[in-house]
């Protein structure tokens, strides 16, 4: 008759169930590897979606290029008159310029660094 050991069995079916979950972890080289990989997919991708910048006809890289420029310079001008009241702004025009606003700034600084600054609660009204 053999003797079962649920002590070593356990710990034994735990070792398991711990390998399945958290595999070996990567050497360095195989990070980079991975990672590299993964670069060169995600490259290819936008290769493929938005085309070479080659492809691309000159005309629409340059908008591409002013476009956000033009943009923030129009909000910025929108701020001016805002800030001068040389136009009414009540309602939904304010809520609406509040908004743009947020959306330049958030291209501008990012997410991050927009919601750590307080801006949002004040533009809200929060406190």
């Amino acid at each position: 008759m053999v003797a079962i050991d649920p002590i070593t069995q356990g710990i034994q079916a735990l070792q398991e169930l711990l390998k399945r979950l958290w595999p070996t972890p990567l050497t360095k080289e195989d990070e980079e590897k991975i990672g590299a990989e993964i670069e060169k997919t995600f490259r290819e991708f936008v290769i493929l979606y938005e085309g070479a910048a080659k492809d691309v006809p000159r005309f629409l890289v340059v908008f591409r290029g002013l476009i956000r420029p033009c943009f923030t310079c129009l909000v910025g001008y929108l701020d001016y008159l805002f800030f001068t009241s040389q136009i009414p702004w009540e309602g939904e025009h304010a809520a609406l310029l509040k908004a743009i606003n947020l959306i330049v700034l958030f291209f501008w600084f990012g997410e991050r660094a927009v919601r750590n600054s307080g801006i949002i609660d004040l533009l809200v009204g929060k406190k």
